[in-house]
């Protein structure tokens, strides 16, 4: 995915999470609900996370080839895991301890309506960011995977973590619509409390699933198997290569992978042959894949 179309999702997010944050803060002193307080404190954890992504994007993409001479695309690897990191602690512990604290001592609540339309709304918005999310996710899927799949598969860092976040605020939301409707109707506290203990719950798991996913990138993940498969035949198919004895395929950035290819040449080409050979073989294997920017040929 091109940078201006990550910076764009993440603006989305950041206005609308940012907005809802002041919202949410604003009723949660009126009601005294620890969910309300809770899911405050999830949109803010996401605002912010989504300016380090921001920041992210905007390192990643400086050029110093003296210090970096492959880039500096890992770095947007480096800032999701930070943002893995808040959302683990200040967004699940947080909401964990507060909805804990309300479980020990409960208050009344109070004006719970206004809670529940703005809680509403924010499902809708939230929504729509997380549709806009998952949409970019699929730009590229023509196998018609699961959204797992594609997390799983995706190597654009700053996406994921919208995708997880967003979800996990949506999901979050309809847990603090549902308890605090319940306290609602029956003037029990105990059902908000409960609320803001499942969001805490919610936000630690996410954070450990989108920490997860950056320490397989952050330490080189490969392409996958059939993508791999495909520069193998392209290697091997070359009258001028008797043998490919090695093919390493590692990630360098968002959809950017480095190619190591130790292949044996035939005995009798020349060194300005083996120059076009190489030439060719790289235009060949980037008309297939084009993440695949960086590739380097080491003759046995």
């Amino acid at each position: 995915m091109a940078i201006n179309q990550s910076s764009k999702t993440v603006f989305l997010a950041l206005s609308v999470n940012f907005f809802i944050a002041i919202v949410k803060t604003v009723i949660s002193v009126i009601t005294s609900s620890s969910a309300m307080f809770a899911e405050a404190i999830h949109s803010y954890v996401d605002s912010a996370n989504q300016f380090i992504l921001w920041f992210g994007i905007k390192q990643s993409k400086k050029i110093n080839k003296k210090i970096y001479p492959l880039g500096r695309g890992k770095e947007e690897y480096y800032w999701t895991l930070v943002v893995a990191v808040l959302i683990f602690t200040i967004g699940g512990l947080v909401s964990l301890e507060h909805g804990i604290e309300a479980l020990s001592h409960p208050k009344k609540l109070e004006n719970l309506y206004i809670s529940i339309i703005v809680l509403i709304i924010s499902i809708i918005l939230e929504t729509y960011v997380l549709i806009k999310a998952v949409s970019q996710l699929k730009q590229e899927d023509k196998e018609n995977k699961s959204v797992i799949k594609l997390l799983k598969d995706s190597t654009d860092g700053p996406l994921i973590a919208i995708v997880v976040e967003d979800f996990a605020a949506t999901v979050g939301l309809i847990i603090a619509l549902v308890g605090i409707t319940a306290s609602n109707f029956t003037g029990n506290p105990i059902y908000d409390a409960f609320s803001s203990i499942l969001i805490g719950i919610l936000l630690m798991v996410s954070g450990l699933f989108l920490g997860y996913e950056m320490k397989h990138l952050i330490t080189g993940e490969s392409i996958r198997e059939d993508e791999k498969r495909k520069i193998t035949n392209i290697l091997e198919e070359n009258n001028n290569i008797l043998e490919v004895n090695s093919l390493k395929i590692v990630s360098i950035g968002s959809n950017n992978f480095l190619a190591l290819v130790t292949i044996d040449y035939a005995d009798d080409l020349k060194d300005h042959e083996i120059v076009d050979i190489n030439k060719s073989l790289i235009n060949d294997i980037q008309i297939v894949n084009s993440s695949i920017t960086e590739i380097y040929f080491n003759p046995k």
